[in-house]
């Protein structure tokens, strides 16, 4: 792990770097030890929180779909193999959630760390407009 950096202005999660790509995002109150090796040092300096790579819960309403709505959304928008390339590439306890979630939240920190190093089709990066849109869209979706 590497490149730890703050994703939250109460500096309560950090975003770190896997080797091979992958992404994890640790909290302060989380199950392991590693938000406390991070803020130690263990992985280098941690970076100041950056506005853009907020994932604190935003002023949406903590909006929640099921696991077919969000995969519908995405396969609609044509992201859903870019979604499952990217989460494949994370360490196992991401891959597990992904692939075991019955739903997801808009103010996930784990869906917000994502988001930037998400593009649409026509290679423009997701704002975080874009995933509200996603969400809305995946909340029409009935079965």
């Amino acid at each position: 792990m590497q490149n730890p950096q703050y994703v939250t202005p109460g500096q309560d999660s950090i975003r770190l770097a896997l080797e091979g790509g992958g992404l994890r995002v640790v909290d302060r109150d989380g199950p392991s030890d590693l938000f406390a090796r991070a803020e130690a040092g263990d992985f280098g300096a941690v970076a100041p929180f950056d506005l853009a790579l907020d994932v604190s819960p935003s002023s949406v309403q903590e909006v929640e779909v099921t696991r077919l709505q969000a995969k519908a959304a995405l396969l609609q928008m044509g992201l859903l193999g870019q979604v499952e390339a990217l989460v494949g590439n994370l360490d196992q306890m991401t891959r597990l959630a992904w692939a075991e979630a019955t739903t997801f939240r808009r103010d996930s920190p784990l869906l917000n760390a994502l988001g930037p190093y998400l593009v649409w089709p026509d290679g423009t990066a997701l704002s975080g407009t874009d995933l509200d849109a996603l969400f809305a869209l995946a909340e029409t979706i009935e079965v």
